[in-house]
Parts: C-alpha cells; structure tokens; sequence
C-alpha cells in the first residue's frame, strides 16, 4: 500500500489523514465531535497554528483522500515514503486519538494565543501528536493553559 488512498466512506474514527494541496501536505485526525451523530468529521489545521472542523469531504475537497500508516518499523516500503505519511512508532486506540484531537480544537477555541505559543514553529506535527500521546499525557500539556512556555 504505497499511495494510501481511501474514499470518504472509509473513513474510520481516530484516522489520521491526509491530502496534498498546492504541493503543501495537509493533516488532519478523524472525530466525532457528537456522540448522538455517527458522521465523522475532520480536526484540521489551518494557518499556521489554527485548528478547525471541518466534514470529510471538505477535507477532501478536489484532491485524494489518504491515511497515514503507523507501525511501519518492519516495512520495506517506510523509508521511500514521503514524510509525514507514514511512521514507525505504533498509534494509540483511535478513541483516545480523537479525544486527543477534540482537546486540541478546545483548545484553540478558548486560548488561541496557548495554542500559538504552543505550536511556535507551525501545526506540522499536530496529528502525528495526537496519534502517539496518551490522552492524559496531552490533557497535561494542554491544559497548562500558558502556565509553563512549552514548545513542540
């Protein structure tokens, strides 16, 4: 599986995804941001250290839909593969990775100045977080609030 492709109906909670726009990778972690609705949604970043919610297919939009390997240590394939697209380290249960990316958009909607201090050098490795930290781990950082500067 070197390209990763997937459709929108495939799309499963805690996916880390991504497409390519303008030559410029863009991420994002599948949620489900109500428990009474099945529809999955898409914490993306924005800017350089914005997040927001948006659907899949807006996500998507006009380019093709990909999800992001993990556990790839044993893999031939891993090392041609472009950056942030595939990764060695395991990821954690696709509940926690969600829950872990609906902090981070609380986050950023009533502290966006932490969030930029947080993210200093740009949002890149958003997803990537989210997917290999234990919620209690990133509910930790997070809700320093600006307590501590912090950079990632």
């Amino acid at each position: 599986m070197l390209f990763h492709h997937i459709s929108v109906s495939d799309v499963r909670l805690g996916d880390h995804l991504y497409r390519w726009r303008r030559f410029k990778l863009l991420q994002g972690i599948a949620v489900q941001p109500n428990d009474r609705s099945p529809r999955i949604s898409v914490v993306m970043s924005i800017g350089l250290n914005g997040f927001r919610l948006v659907t899949v297919e807006e996500f998507k939009g006009n380019g093709i839909l990909r999800r992001v390997l993990y556990d790839q240590g044993d893999s031939y394939l891993h090392p041609i593969k472009l950056s942030g697209t595939s990764f060695i380290e395991k990821k954690r249960p696709a509940r926690e990775i969600a829950q872990n990316a609906l902090l981070l958009l609380d986050t950023n909607n009533t502290n966006p100045e932490y969030i930029e201090q947080f993210f200093a050098h740009g949002a890149v490795n958003f997803a990537q977080l989210c997917c290999t930290m234990s919620h209690e781990q990133w509910r930790h950082l997070l809700q320093l609030n600006g307590k501590r500067n912090i950079r990632i």
